[in-house]
């Protein structure tokens, strides 16, 4: 697909404005389209997401470092150009939060447990260990290399992200049998 018109033509059109791609999609749904890339290949020939090729379609030229090129509608197969958008990162991620499109996803949400698991600075017994412990929080700090900030979180009880060592559910297993 070289020209808009080639894809539009790939595309059903419906009531709403909608060009839902008819081609080969990806895993997410999301099309995946043989179009010149002018990011990662100098306009050569290349497979790329949908909205990324119709948006190299149009402009002949590479997305900007530090933007993104993204789909405004609710269809995933969208390749309308009116409904395609490319805005820095950061503005992508404003519009995200201010529409909540990814709100309540309970893939996203595993996601970020996930991820929020990764980052804990502690495990489940060091965290215990610091809300029993008679010590200040500056010695508690040097003995396990955490900021103080921290630890005053793991004390107050706001900081719940924790690595699970067994299992996501093995301290409520391990509690209901003590």
């Amino acid at each position: 697909m070289r020209t808009i018109e080639e894809i539009k033509g790939r595309c059903v059109i419906t009531e709403d404005g909608h060009w839902l791609w008819r081609g080969a999609l990806r895993h997410d749904g999301r099309p995946n389209i043989y179009a010149p890339d002018y990011t990662r290949a100098d306009g050569g020939m290349r497979t790329q997401c949908g909205m990324r090729a119709v948006w190299h379609c149009l402009n002949e030229k590479a997305v900007p470092e530090g933007y993104r090129v993204f789909g405004t509608c609710d269809e995933l197969a969208c390749c309308n150009p009116a409904h395609i958008k490319c805005t820095k990162v950061a503005d992508y991620g404003a519009w995200l939060q201010r529409t909540g499109k990814f709100k309540g996803q309970t893939n996203r949400i595993l996601a970020n447990r996930a991820i929020g698991r990764q980052r804990a600075l502690l495990n489940q017994e060091q965290i215990l260990y610091v809300q029993t412990s008679k010590k200040t929080g500056v010695e508690l700090a040097e003995e396990l290399g955490v900021s103080t900030s921290v630890l005053s979180k793991y004390r107050r009880g706001e900081s719940i992200a924790v690595r699970a060592d067994s299992g996501l559910f093995s301290a409520l297993i391990a509690g209901g049998r003590a």
